[in-house]
């Protein structure tokens, strides 16, 4: 093992302690945190420009009271296995790696070669994502401030010790918690707001887990009797229940006993209904008519020129804006506070197909939720008393400005449906020439921007991150500077950004701090 000293074996990942707090730090009573998935600063402007609302979203811009938001970049890395010798290996050989290495995002480096956030899209590397995490590692770092392996929800690299999550240490707290996305509950960003897992995939064990936990509030679809449409499945036909705990799980979930005190709902009208503030149970869990994601999926629907797809949305699932409600209905019962996550979380799976449509879609229905929880707060909070964090945890496609690179096989922009043309459209070092790094253009309100998807992955390209309210100012504890992400996105580009960043391990620390003020000795018992 004399070749361990080149790299890191625990990078502080084998204890998961809880930061100390100082008694004249903020202190909030909420915290909400907001992400939407696989989304950097050109998917952002993206969406931002199509809505006419770059830099004027409402969470962009001072509040009415005064309050300003804190722009920042946010970097995501994970760290990788290695073997003895200190080489690579892939992260489905983790168990049987010697130790890991960390990665970074290093803006003297980052600007030296274009492909430099997504250099394992491309030989001779064969490392699937070495240099860029994936969202069950990010969800790790975002939610206990422990960097992990791809793959691993809220354990070590070795997959042998939990981490605590903000929504545990919450919850002892005595505060109430909650988990929503517009995909599977069970899916790596929600489901990590409390489970532990070795592996992602292990959607049943997930769902099961945050089904016996302390969570109040889960939302989200893998609804086994619908298909990705919102169509119910016929009698007889197979369903899958893996998303919902399996069978049993599902089964006493939704009889008229309950599960473990949990209300159920899946009809759009009780979502609706607890939005408005009716009838609201102490906890719930609502899984929405979908197997897959609320919208992204949906096929052979009716055309609808409004929807930047052309295609009309599923009518019976809730909007995110209309479970960002009623999850906060539900989890202001309790009058010590709340810890939420709500996630748009399909946005990922549009940048993984280079749809940009269907992309700006998703990022819309974000923002509308962020619109929806900004409105929340500020007719039953305030800003002295909450936190909201908006951002997301990795991007995806590796979106860059119409002429960032000339493709020498193929479009510039293909049709989504048109895989053949999706893949010779991305960028290949060996056939493409990089021309100049170029934020995506604004083609006016309604109309597509100008726009590449480079990749078909995520990569390791900075997200942004905005952050409103109590506490909001401790994240320039931990900020670094890019200065040429600064002219490409702030400055006097759209956003008022001056290229400050910071880890993604500093969300959990900043949330930590200021939940914790006033509860340390319920800490002390973590």
């Amino acid at each position: 093992m004399r070749h361990l000293s080149r790299f890191t074996i625990s990078l502080g990942l084998t204890c998961a302690f809880v930061m100390p707090a100082f008694a004249d730090e903020p202190a909030a009573k909420n915290v909400i945190l907001m992400i939407s998935d696989g989304i950097g600063f050109n998917g952002w402007l993206a969406a931002d420009y199509y809505q006419g609302k770059a830099g004027s979203q409402s969470y962009q811009i001072a509040r009415p009271d005064g309050t300003e938001p804190r722009l920042y970049g946010q970097t995501h890395w994970s760290v990788n296995p290695v073997d003895e010798n200190g080489n690579l290996v892939s992260d489905d050989e983790a168990d049987q790696a010697a130790g890991v290495v960390e990665q970074y995002y290093d803006p003297t480096t980052r600007w030296n070669r274009f492909e430099n956030t997504f250099l394992n899209d491309f030989a001779p590397v064969g490392q699937s994502y070495t240099s860029y995490t994936d969202s069950s590692s990010a969800a790790t770092a975002l939610y206990t401030g422990r960097k992990t392996v791809n793959g691993r929800i809220n354990k070590d690299w070795k997959g042998e010790i939990d981490f605590v999550t903000i929504a545990q240490i919450a919850n002892a707290q005595g505060r109430a918690t909650g988990a929503v996305s517009t995909v599977q509950v069970s899916h790596a960003t929600p489901g990590a707001v409390w489970s532990h897992a070795a592996s992602r995939n292990s959607y049943a064990d997930i769902f099961n887990d945050m089904v016996g936990s302390g969570l109040d509030v889960i939302m989200g679809a893998g609804h086994p009797d619908f298909d990705r449409s919102g169509r119910r499945l016929e009698d007889g036909a197979e369903r899958d229940y893996k998303f919902v705990g399996g069978e049993e799980t599902w089964t006493a979930l939704t009889s008229e006993e309950g599960h473990n005190d949990f209300a159920f709902i899946e009809e759009k009208s009780d979502f609706e209904a607890l939005a408005a503030g009716e009838n609201l149970p102490r906890k719930v869990v609502g899984v929405m008519q979908s197997i897959s994601t609320a919208q992204s999926d949906r096929s052979d629907l009716d055309a609808d020129e409004a929807n930047p797809s052309g295609m009309a949305f599923v009518e019976n699932v809730p909007s995110l804006a209309t479970m960002t409600q009623a999850s906060l209905n539900v989890l202001n019962q309790n009058e010590t506070g709340f810890f939420v996550m709500i996630e748009g979380g399909a946005v990922d799976w549009m940048g993984h197909a280079n749809d940009m449509p269907r992309y700006i879609e998703e990022q819309i229905d974000f923002n509308l939720a962020v619109d929806a929880a900004i409105e929340w707060i500020e007719e039953n909070s305030n800003w002295e008393e909450t936190l909201l964090i908006v951002t997301s945890d990795h991007e995806t496609g590796g979106i860059w400005g119409e002429g960032t690179y000339a493709n020498g096989s193929g479009p510039a922009v293909a049709d989504p449906s048109d895989k053949e043309a999706i893949e010779a459209a991305r960028f290949d070092p060996t056939q493409d020439r990089f021309n100049d790094y170029l934020a995506v253009q604004d083609r006016g309100a309604g109309s597509m921007p100008g726009y590449q998807f480079s990749s078909g992955n995520h990569t390791n390209e900075l997200v942004p991150l905005w952050a409103i309210g109590s506490g909001s100012q401790l994240f320039d504890e931990a900020r670094r500077v890019d200065v040429r992400a600064a002219k490409l996105w702030g400055n006097d580009a759209a956003y008022d950004w001056d290229g400050s960043f910071i880890d993604n391990t500093s969300v959990f620390d900043v949330m930590n701090r200021v939940l914790s003020t006033d509860h340390l000795e319920s800490r002390a018992g973590l």
